[in-house]
């Protein structure tokens, strides 16, 4: 009798199975769909900017003033969102190499998180005082 064999190929199938589970499309890329549409291009240089790269919003909580723009700019290879989590705002996709902004009018703690890769902790907070 032959015990069952696990391969690589297999353990790897089992990977982009769980990874895919929070990919917004049902694209074969794991992480995403390739980053090829965009908003605007990026190059905001305000102090007020998140950066998306490693599959992370850096920083991960930024707080700032009632009124301030909060600017997205997608550092990484693959598209991301920034997407409330209550559905104040949400970028829509965000490709490599541009940005995404929004206007804070209210105070409040506002979490949010990338639609494509939420399933792998692509999370943050915007702080409003």
């Amino acid at each position: 009798m032959r015990s069952p064999l696990i391969t690589v190929g297999t353990i790897t199938l089992a990977f982009l199975v769980l990874v895919c589970a929070g990919c917004k499309n049902d694209s074969s890329n794991p992480y995403g769909p390739p980053a090829t549409s965009s908003t605007a291009p990026a190059g905001n240089s305000a102090n007020n900017v998140v950066v998306m790269s490693g599959m992370t919003f850096n920083p991960a909580q930024i707080t700032v003033k009632v009124g301030t723009t909060v600017t997205w700019t997608n550092n990484d290879g693959y598209a991301h969102t920034s997407t409330s989590d209550s559905g104040l705002w949400d970028t829509d996709v965000i490709a490599a190499g541009h940005s995404a902004s929004h206007q804070f009018t209210t105070a409040g703690i506002y979490p949010y998180h990338c639609t494509y890769h939420v399933a792998m902790g692509m999370k943050g907070t915007v702080v409003v005082q």
